[in-house]
This record gives structure tokens, sequence and C-alpha cells, in this order.
């Protein structure tokens, strides 16, 4: 049979709809990359109450009871269903080094790893790094358009939310035999509660440090994104550096990712030889192609 649409995928198109129809209540615009500012606020303000009164201490409660060994035994075996659709959004950004890696990642840790439960690839020096069609859209230079806001899910803009539609539709859970949902919410229960506990000391530094703690997880957002998009274009980890900063300035720009440090005495083809050849291919592709000519032996030659 064929596929079935996974109720994210529900979800997420309605989400667009409803941002599109209320487009308009974010005229009062204080920033030029927050236009929906106003929309944005009432519902950061609606997804703190509900934090505050049940997902906070649910993620808490879920940090306290299960031992760490087991919760990172979930979040392996999450990441590990995953990997599918990262590999697909590695071909796409064109690093044909990167791509077989994540491959062999999946197949690792697929097999040997149980399932994903144990992470046996990391130590293969295969690590796991994020990738998603919003990335894949970013690294082609497609604009985030307007930040959003949206409760349950947090920060993210318009590109990010249609690219989450398609990693939805491209989740190997969507398909048969997983279609009736309940494999898919027992797994966002689980990941939501394993991320909000991680975020949990990082959400209350905002709050203790930032006098605007909106602004400021707008702002640590974007820089966040523009790191995660420089990644994709360098093809590998590291190829800029989050700088937590600015908590106070509403209205600051995204700080500019920044290469991180190369060391001494060491070519850079040494260090990463798999960008080295993601570079290579993408010269290769965008070199223009030359008139040819053939010369009264047969042969082709470039035209003069």
């Amino acid at each position: 049979m064929g596929p079935s649409r996974s109720p994210k995928t529900s979800t997420a198109i309605a989400l667009v709809a409803t941002l599109l129809v209320l487009q308009p209540l974010g005229a009062y615009a204080a920033t030029p990359d927050d236009p929906l500012e106003s929309m944005n606020r009432g519902f950061y303000a609606v997804h703190r109450v509900l934090d505050d009164a049940i997902f906070g201490p649910a993620a808490r409660a879920f940090k306290a009871i299960l031992p760490a060994e087991l919760r990172k035994g979930f979040r392996n075996m999450i990441s590990n269903l995953k990997e599918p659709a990262i590999a697909a959004n590695d071909l796409l950004q064109a690093h044909p080094t990167r791509t077989p890696k994540t491959v062999g990642r999946f197949v690792v840790n697929s097999t040997i790893g149980l399932a994903g439960v144990f992470d046996f690839a990391y130590d293969m020096g295969l690590p796991h790094h994020d990738n998603g069609f919003g990335t894949t859209a970013g690294r082609y230079n497609i604009q985030p358009g307007p930040y959003l806001f949206i409760p349950l899910i947090g920060p993210t803009n318009f590109r990010d939310l249609l690219g989450y539609i398609a990693d939805a539709v491209t989740d190997p859970l969507a398909f048969q035999p997983f279609h009736d949902g309940q494999v898919i919410y027992a797994r966002a229960i689980v990941d939501g509660l394993d991320q909000r506990a991680q975020a949990d000391d990082q959400l209350r530094a905002i709050d203790n440090m930032s006098t605007d703690p909106y602004a400021s997880l707008r702002s640590l957002f974007e820089q966040n994104r523009e790191g995660q998009i420089a990644d994709a274009i360098a093809g590998r980890e590291g190829s800029a550096e989050l700088q937590l900063q600015d908590f106070d300035d509403p209205g600051a720009a995204p700080a500019k990712p920044s290469p991180a440090a190369k060391p001494e005495g060491k070519p850079v083809a040494a260090m990463a030889p798999g960008g080295a050849v993601d570079r290579a291919v993408e010269a290769l592709l965008d070199r223009p192609l030359a008139p040819m000519t053939r010369t009264p032996s047969g042969e082709l030659s470039p035209a003069a």
C-alpha cells in the first residue's frame, strides 16, 4: 500500500493556512526580520503559559524519573529514524562524501546498534548531524521569510515551516504500517520531552539574563539557523560557531557565522577531505560549458 498522510503533515498544513490568514495582524512590526511580531508575541505568551503549567514540569519529571542512559537510548532511536531523510538532504545539497557517511551511520546503528538504541557509528567516526528540507532550501539561498513563533513548535520561519511539511511527508513513520499515528505520537511525546529537558538550563538562562526573553530567543534561533545553513553549504559540521550574545537587543540583526579556526600547519584538504571533494564538485557544476567544434580529423576540441 502507498503512504498515508501522517498527523504531523496535516498539523503543519493547518498551521501554514492559519498563519497566512493571520498575517495582516502583524502590521505593527518592530524589526525587519519579524514583521508579524504582534502575532508572534501573542503566540509566545500562550506558549509560555502552557510551558510553565504543563511542558516544563513534565520535561523535568521526565528527566528526573528516567535514567540518563535510558533517555540517551530513546534519543538515539529517534535520531536514527531521521537518518534516511538526512541522507536525502545531504544528496540534494550536492555533498557526495557526506551522503554515504549518513547512510553508513544508519546501517550500522540499525543493525549492530539494535535499531539505533546504541550509537556505535559515532565511535566509528560517523557522528550524527541534523539536516532537513528547510536547511536544503537555505543552502540554495531561498530566503527564510518572516520569523514565526508557534505554540508547541517554537521559533521558526516560513521557509522552515514549509520544510517541516516536506520532512513530515518523507518521515519513515508516515508510511505503512505506522499510518495509525500511535507510534508517531509516542515518538513526538518522548522527543518533545527530551528536547525540552535538554533546553531547560538554556531557557532559564535566557529568562534570567534577558530583559526581553522573546527577542533573545528569536536572536538565538536566527543565529543557530545561520550556522546550520553555513554547515550545509560547507558540507561539514562546525563551519560556523554559535555566539550567545546580544540578549537585550531586540532589533539586532543575527550575527554572521564566523569560520572555525584552522589548526596551524595543516592544510584544509588534510583536515576535511570530504569538504575538499564537495567543493571540487561544486566548482565543476558551476563551471560554464564551453562550445565545442569538430576538427578535420573528427576530434572534438574547445571552440576558439
